[in-house]
């Protein structure tokens, strides 16, 4: 279904090459005389989200890809493409379809596997959470499709998960709260938070709000990314990826906060783990990928690794069954370190001006460096 002008219709046919208007698109492809944007996300399908859309510019259409009610989407992962329909969209299926076939904008969480066939005329995926390996998965070409991604909206709030979560490891509440339900009166003396070292690997708007949070606590913070030359705020010191494994013996506490890209997968690996201090923490809100959870329950197990914190797994739900949920010194929770009071009305907020920009031919904000994560 596409809404035009406030009303409701079935998808307009795709124009042709001919019917182009002279308007430079991003990637220096001509724009259409209509602009199809397709809402991905099924809490913005709602009028006052296409209303604001459609009020930008009168070439803009808005279509949805809509789900089945009392469908379960949002708790599936969304970093593996689906078949579409998708499970959760089976009675859907053609109006899903024609949405795509309209679409040069694609506003996405989940996507399915053969996107660029089913979305001819697509041009630009503005994706709503900072990782965008799923595009690459499903065939994405960086010639011909841009990809912007919401880094930074989910930023502060994680970097408050971060925090606490440390506090929460290094003050001991987790013996605290076991004691008061065995009514024992037991004295839980933590770790002194300021003057521990931080080591933050990935640098971008999800590392750098935890480095800055870090700071304000009194830690030494240091930052890991590809360029390690520029100005290391709001670390102390900056590191590049050759010298990772010197972060993290020189920290007390590490956070991952880097992408999933073929170069980062177990980046944390039996070495790495190896490398780190004696009782060190490790925290992971990135991608499950990006640690060897074999090597990480080893290293549990044998007491050189203090604890582990991670909000995400290689296997996402983690399954009843693995051996990850019973291990010592584990704080697992369901990749829910962001906050979500706000978040889609953020994210939407920053589309609406990437649209505005788009329509009138501006750069775009958040432009994926789509070469760097290994897009075809």
């Amino acid at each position: 279904m596409v809404v035009r002008n406030g009303k409701c219709g079935a998808a307009p046919p795709v124009r042709t090459a001919a019917r182009r208007s002279t308007i430079a698109g991003v990637n220096g492809a001509d724009r259409h005389e209509r602009i199809g944007i397709c809402l991905g996300v099924p809490p913005l399908l709602g009028p006052a989200y296409r209303e604001r859309l459609l009020g930008l510019d009168p070439r803009i259409e808005v279509a949805g890809l809509p789900v089945d009610a009392g469908a379960d989407w949002a708790s599936i992962a969304a970093g593996e493409p689906h078949d579409e329909p998708p499970p959760w969209a089976t009675s859907v299926a053609e109006e899903r379809r024609a949405a795509l076939a309209s679409a040069e904008v694609l506003l996405a969480f989940h996507v399915p596997k053969e996107l660029m066939r089913l979305a001819p005329r697509l041009r630009w995926i503005q994706c709503i959470g900072a990782g965008v390996e799923q595009l690459a998965k499903a065939g994405v070409p960086r010639a011909r499709v841009v990809v912007t991604n919401a880094s930074g909206v989910s930023a502060g709030s994680m970097a408050e998960w971060v925090i606490g979560r440390l506090l929460q490891v290094w003050k001991r509440f987790r013996e605290a709260d076991e004691h008061q339900r065995a009514r024992a009166f037991v004295r839980t003396y933590g770790r002194t938070f300021a003057g521990s070292t931080l080591g933050v690997v990935g640098m971008g708007a999800i590392g750098s709000a935890v480095a800055e949070r870090g700071r304000a606590l009194g830690l030494r913070v240091l930052g890991l990314r590809r360029s390690a030359a520029a100005d290391p705020a709001p670390a102390h010191e900056l590191f590049a990826p050759a010298r990772l494994h010197e972060l993290l013996a020189r920290s007390d506490a590490v956070v991952i906060a880097a992408p999933e890209t073929p170069e980062t997968r177990h980046l944390i690996d039996a070495a790495a783990l190896a490398a780190m201090q004696p009782g060190a923490v490790l925290v992971n809100v990135a991608r499950g990928a990006l640690v060897d959870e074999a090597a990480l329950a080893q290293a549990l197990r044998s007491g050189r690794l203090g604890a582990a914190v991670l909000d995400v797994f290689e296997q996402e739900p983690l399954p009843r069954e693995s051996p990850l949920w019973e291990l010592p010194g584990l704080y697992a929770s369901a990749h829910s370190s962001v906050s979500v009071d706000r978040y889609l009305d953020d994210v939407f907020d920053l589309f609406v001006d990437n649209v505005a920009r788009y329509a009138s031919g501006k750069p775009l904000r958040n432009r994926v460096d789509m070469e760097a994560l290994g897009f075809p």
